[in-house]
């Protein structure tokens, strides 16, 4: 802990404290911050707002309800380079699936010693890149990725993936990932044969998971999987639960749930003595945390007898991004919900019609919401999106040529932030001062 400060003046006020030592301009709102840089980009470019003080906020809420466990953030799920400096200053370990999000978190000074190569398929040349840089702990679901393992890194700490158990997400990834349980045995002997040394069980209940159960089911799986194991003579003491853990807004009750039930099928299935638990949550730490600004670049009006479409649209927006940009991996899964950026006061006096929301893109599938109600909104007018921290930028490409989103980094006050548990208060605030925006208030914007 800090010894510069008493522990009252070092835990009284995350925000105070960022306040005394920020140099930049601090805004009184969100929306003022959002004309701000609006005012610098145009509308032609669409942005990011990340909020560090969310990041820390549910880095606070993990740490309360998953004490004890090393956290492996989820690289792929936002890559953003000062985020994960931040949650490097935050004690995180990662979760990597290629020899490039391996780079990036080494760059943003993670320890290869807290890094986990977690893709059951790895390249021979990112095997041998892993061997060089000493990342050693990965892992794998089938014989063959043990033969290659063995000509590559035959010195690598093993986890076995196997597949979630009543599976109830989102997003499934069983049919690509994952071992039956049942399979356990023979590959392990495969292990065994190749002398290579396998220390637990990976595995992931799927994205946006909606059922406590899946997790339940799962461990009890993983369970007899490290009966088997030590009958055969491996010493398994390394859980991997994976993540699944929604990010959105309003989530918080399901995650407490979660949690509770999580931590009362380990204790039932296992001595935590013995066994060290991990996770490799993403979407949880990132999803609230990022808005997206948009702008309206053009706009139609339904000219029909009856003054809508047959689905009852009556006005067709296009924005300035895309099912190719920010918009490809699900909207309503992860609460992507559009608010114009307009005050109450000239919201109020507008019309609400059932709309459509379609992407820049020349592509006719460029769908990001086939209905929806919103007001009455005009060319060169912006939409904010939130919950949009999750595989968004990440997975922009560059069909028609349409700008990536900038990205921006902002720090809302929040009353619920508390600095208890930061051992490095003053790296951590040295830091957020430099690199944030302040905002006084968050003051959303009405849909």
């Amino acid at each position: 802990m800090d010894s510069v400060h008493s522990k009252a003046e070092l835990y009284g006020d995350f925000y105070r404290e960022l306040v005394k030592k920020y140099n930049g301009e601090k805004f009184e709102t969100l929306l003022d911050y959002l004309r701000n840089v609006i005012a610098g980009l145009g509308a032609d470019q669409s942005f990011y707002t990340i909020d560090f003080a969310d990041v820390v906020l549910k880095v606070q809420l993990w740490r309360r309800n998953m004490p004890n466990i090393q956290t492996f953030y989820a690289v792929k799920t936002n890559s953003d380079p000062l985020l994960l400096r931040l949650l490097v200053m935050l004690g995180f370990s990662f979760d990597c699936a290629s020899q490039g999000e391996i780079e990036l978190v080494m760059q943003a000074g993670a320890s290869p010693n807290n890094i986990i190569f977690a893709h059951v398929i790895k390249t021979p040349g990112a095997l041998r890149y892993s061997a060089s840089v000493g990342v050693d702990l990965m892992t794998f679901d089938c014989e063959e990725e043990l033969v290659k393992i063995q000509t590559y890194f035959p010195a690598a700490r093993l986890l076995l993936r196997i597949a979630p158990v009543n599976v109830k997400c989102s997003f499934d990834l069983s049919d690509k990932f994952g071992c039956d349980a049942e399979d356990a045995e023979h590959i392990l002997k495969q292990a065994k044969n190749l002398k290579l040394d396998v220390i637990g069980v990976s595995f992931h209940v799927g994205g946006l998971c909606k059922d406590p159960d899946s997790y339940a089911a799962t461990i009890r799986s993983a369970a007899e999987v490290f009966q088997v194991a030590h009958k055969m003579g491996f010493k398994f003491r390394i859980l991997d639960i994976g993540g699944g853990f929604s990010g959105k807004k309003g989530t918080e009750d399901l995650f407490d749930e979660m949690t509770q039930t999580i931590w009362s099928v380990v204790r039932e299935n296992f001595d935590e003595k013995e066994i060290e638990i991990i996770a490799e949550p993403g979407t949880f730490f990132v999803g609230s945390a990022a808005t997206l600004t948009t702008a309206i670049c053009g706009k139609k009006k339904t000219h029909k007898k009856t003054g809508a479409t047959e689905d009852g649209i009556e006005r067709i927006y296009y924005i300035n991004d895309s099912i190719y940009g920010s918009f490809f991996h699900g909207v309503e899964e992860y609460g992507m919900r559009p608010k114009p950026m307009l005050e109450e006061s000239v919201l109020t006096q507008r019309p609400v019609y059932k709309s459509r929301l379609w992407g820049q893109s020349c592509c006719g599938e460029d769908l990001l919401l086939k209905v929806c109600l919103l007001a009455d909104m005009e060319d060169g007018e912006f939409i904010m999106w939130e919950n949009m921290g999750a595989y968004s930028r990440v997975l922009c490409s560059s069909f028609c040529a349409i700008p990536i989103p900038a990205t921006k980094h902002i720090f809302i006050n929040n009353d619920r932030l508390s600095a208890e548990w930061l051992n490095n208060f003053e790296e951590v605030t040295n830091f957020l001062s430099e690199q944030c925006s302040l905002v006084d208030a968050e003051k959303h914007f009405k849909s």
